[in-house]
């Protein structure tokens, strides 16, 4: 009933204070089911690794009787309900990585159900960190090892894969879902130039907004594609990740076409502007309003490189 009497109101700014409320509350379950997701995985690693280490130590206690190994196999796959294929997998994990402690928390099982194909112990570790340095997502993962790579790269590269240290922060951790530019003067009325005028002027307190160890590198930064100059909004770093952030801001609804536009400037300074000690570069857009399902149908497969956000600012 009150939502009736909100809905037929004409008091606008209590309409609007109900979306933001909304949309905010969606972002924190949107987030915390991600993280609920992360914490399952991870649970799944440690019990694969789990049943791989128990099934060795118990054909190690029959390893002169060949017959029993192949009896083991095959009776549990059926009473545990796991293919055959997974089990020999299971066990391949827990030979690659025989120390719980050298598992990655950043790696799903996915992702390790593909590393285990690699037979070779420095290849699989590059592959490893390569994921986690550049927050590959599976399918990504996959791409880079038909592309081999491993056998590409100079041994330069492999050497400063091997001695680069694991981010301790990830661009999942890092970005807000809701960013509250009024301390920074910004109003609903305000196009894409006065917003980035303000927040430009009030450099600090938007640093400060977006987080902890944010750098400003630059304000309309040109780059040129075919010939032709384009121009990002605001360049940012995070110290953290360590990466480039190229941010586009957007006045109104997030729109599908904001993906591709900051995706080729995302192409273009991880092949032409990013340092060798860099993860990639990512981006971020912040528009007023972001439906979250259309958002996830808009990124699919991009989530871990391009980011999206809404601001709340004041009613004219």
């Amino acid at each position: 009933m009150l939502k009736n009497e909100l809905t037929t109101t004409s008091n606008t700014a209590l309409n609007k204070g109900y979306q933001t409320l909304l949309q905010e509350l969606q972002s924190i379950l949107a987030k915390g089911q991600h993280t609920a997701y992360k914490a399952v995985d991870n649970i799944k690693v440690q019990t694969y690794w789990q049943i791989g280490e128990r099934i060795v130590r118990e054909e190690l206690k029959y390893k002169n009787r060949a017959e029993y190994g192949q009896y083991l196999l095959e009776n549990l796959a059926v009473d545990l309900k796991i293919t055959k294929r997974d089990l020999y997998r299971i066990i391949r994990f827990y030979h690659c990585y025989e120390k719980m402690g050298s598992l990655i928390p950043q790696l799903s099982w996915t992702h390790y159900y593909q590393l285990v194909d690699i037979k070779e112990d420095n290849k699989r570790k590059f592959y490893q960190k390569k994921s986690v340095q550049n927050s590959w997502s599976v399918r990504t993962l996959k791409k880079q090892m038909k592309a081999n790579l491993y056998e590409n790269a100079s041994p330069q590269e492999i050497k400063a894969t091997f001695q680069a240290q694991l981010p301790s922060e990830t661009s999942l951790e890092v970005f807000k879902d809701v960013l509250d530019f009024n301390p920074m003067g910004l109003e609903l009325k305000d196009n894409e130039q006065e917003m980035e005028t303000k927040l430009v002027k009030n450099i600090e307190l938007f640093l400060k907004e977006m987080g902890e160890n944010f750098a400003f590198l630059g304000r309309q930064v040109p780059i040129k594609i075919a010939g032709q100059t384009h121009k990002i909004d605001l360049v940012l770093y995070h110290r953290g990740i360590p990466c480039v952030v190229l941010v586009e801001l957007k006045r109104g609804k997030f729109n599908n076409q904001d993906i591709g536009q900051i995706n080729k400037y995302i192409s273009y300074y991880r092949k032409n502007m990013q340092f060798t000690h860099e993860r990639d570069t990512i981006g971020l857009i912040i528009c007023q309003e972001a439906d979250q399902e259309e958002v996830v149908y808009a990124l699919d497969g991009l989530e871990d490189k391009i980011f999206v956000a809404q601001y709340k600012a004041s009613l004219p």
